[in-house]
C-alpha cells in the first residue's frame, strides 16, 4: 500500500538544492581533523566521532558534505559564498536526518552519496 503525503504549496516560496558526491574522494579525510572542524558542526562532529566503522564514518561525512553543497545550491549561491557550518543536519529519534532550515533527504548507494535539500518560506 502507498501512502501519500501532500502539501499545499500554493503561496510558498519553495527553493531545491541538489548534490552528488563521489564517495572515494573524501576517503582520505577520514582522520583529518581540520578537515572534519571545516565541514561539521560541533553536533556533527560529535555524531561523526561516535560512529564506529570506517564505512559508516565515510557516509556520515559524504551525506553531510552533500547536504551543505545542497544547501548552498538552494539558496542559489553555491558553496563559495556560504560556510559549510551554516548548515546543521541532525537525526530525529528515528534517525531521519532533520535541519532547522529546510527539509533534507540523504542517500547513499555504492560510492556515492546524494542529499537534496528544500527551503520553503
Amino acid at each position: 500500500m502507498w501512502m501519500e503525503r501532500s502539501v499545499r504549496v500554493e503561496h510558498l516560496n519553495l527553493q531545491l538544492g541538489t548534490d552528488l558526491v563521489y564517495m572515494p574522494r573524501l576517503l582520505k579525510y577520514l582522520d583529518n581533523q581540520s578537515f572534519l572542524k571545516k565541514i561539521l558542526t560541533p553536533n556533527e562532529l560529535e555524531i561523526y566521532q561516535s560512529l564506529k566503522h570506517e564505512k559508516r564514518k565515510l557516509e556520515f561525512l559524504c551525506g553531510r558534505y552533500a547536504c551543505k553543497e545542497a544547501y548552498a545550491k538552494s539558496i542559489g549561491t553555491g558553496i563559495g559564498d556560504v560556510d559549510f557550518l551554516d548548515f546543521e543536519v541532525l537525526k530525529d529519534e528515528k534517525g531521519k536526518p532533520i535541519s532547522n532550515k529546510g527539509m533534507v533527504s540523504i542517500s547513499h548507494d555504492e560510492d556515492y552519496a546524494i542529499a537534496v535539500v528544500i527551503l520553503y518560506e
